[in-house]
């Protein structure tokens, strides 16, 4: 009896999800034919690969079309210091000769989509997309002996939830969480999350020039 309900409820859930995501893309068609505007922004995350922590910035470029799509280019950058990998004979808290410490660096150009299934005054949640190009790099280091460097080409494919609220005008705050899966080097594949303050600097430049016009 139980075996049936599960298969009845997971098929109408696959279902339902279909339908939702189904609804998704053709809400997306239906605003790229709708009224834009165009936006840049800040962004940072937070990485963890192969248990070494990796912090990522980067910067925006794109349009808004019917307040609820986003389409951007973007272009991400880490430089991180070294951390410890292996430490297997010091002490906790120490270092010693057997020390391996370890370091990532990923760099790439991507094109994405955000999606608001929510967008109101005050709170929005959306799913980011996207997909890019690029490259990743790596040492390990033992005391001064610097070995292992790699260097490849990365496709990395990133999918994410985002919810951000309203402080002002001119400002969100926000936190999000997603995974990436990077095609042609695996590695560097992993979860990452994100959160701080995003400032509209378009509407920040057009509500000054407005201003300063009005004052002339």
């Amino acid at each position: 009896m139980v075996k049936p309900l599960l298969i009845c409820s997971t098929l109408l859930l696959s279902h339902s999800l279909s339908a939702q995501i189904h609804g998704m893309f053709d809400h997306i068609k239906e605003d790229l034919k709708g009224k834009k505007s165009s936006y840049v922004c800040l962004d940072g995350k937070n990485s963890i690969i192969t248990d070494v922590p990796i912090k990522m910035f980067g910067l925006q470029l794109g349009y808004t079309f019917e307040e609820r799509t986003n389409i951007y280019l973007g272009y991400y950058g880490s430089h991180n210091q070294e951390a410890i990998f292996k430490n297997p004979t010091a002490p906790l808290g120490r270092t010693d000769s057997n020390t391996i410490w370890k370091a990532y660096q990923l760099n790439y150009i991507n094109l994405g989509c955000e999606y608001y299934f929510h967008n109101s005054e005050k709170w929005r949640l959306s799913i980011p997309f996207g997909i890019g190009l690029g490259t990743g790099k790596s040492h390990e280091r033992r005391l001064e002996n610097t070995y292992n460097k790699t260097k490849q080409g990365l496709m990395p494919v990133e999918l994410g939830f985002f919810a951000s609220y309203k402080l002002k005008w001119w400002v969100w705050v926000g936190a999000g969480m997603g995974t990436r899966i990077c095609l042609g080097g695996n590695t560097y594949s992993g979860s990452f999350y994100t959160f701080g303050l995003s400032f509209r600097y378009v509407d920040i430049y057009k509500r000054l020039k407005s201003d300063i016009k009005k004052r002339l």
